[in-house]
């Protein structure tokens, strides 16, 4: 994976495609579930979604910053934000299922959204590598 904003070589991903791939599934999989099923379920998908991808963009920001500088330095400072975030993200779920806040199905169907984003982005880099194979 590609953390830089550089152009990825073929059947490299980059972080930031991810990212996009992400956020495009979330919008897709609301946009389904408020016409397949209803708004309540829509909302949950988009919150479990928008947690997981904000979590991400954070983990891709804090890694970043790791690989940057000297690592040894980096990683005390890099686990702690890790665990803080994990913490944190593992505290609203707890209270948004617990006063049931959300629709619990449609909560872990948006925080898929990252790994079908990564999958996604795999496949599309993939293509190109089958793709520039072919071409050869």
């Amino acid at each position: 994976m590609v953390a830089s904003n550089s152009n990825p070589l073929p059947g490299e991903v980059s972080l930031n495609k991810v990212a996009i791939f992400n956020w495009l599934l979330l919008a897709a999989l609301s946009g389904l579930a408020w016409l397949g099923y209803s708004g309540f379920q829509a909302l949950s998908v988009f919150i479990g979604g928008a947690i997981a991808s904000l979590s991400f963009m954070f983990l891709k920001r804090d890694l970043t910053r790791l690989l940057a500088g000297p690592l040894e330095a980096g990683k005390p400072l890099f686990f702690l934000r890790y665990y803080l975030r994990l913490s944190l993200v593992a505290g609203v779920l707890f209270l948004l299922v617990k006063y049931q806040l959300v629709h619990t199905v449609a909560l872990l169907i948006g925080l898929s959204t990252v790994l079908f984003g990564i999958g996604l982005a795999v496949m599309v880099a993939a293509k190109g590598i089958y793709l520039g194979a072919v071409k050869k």
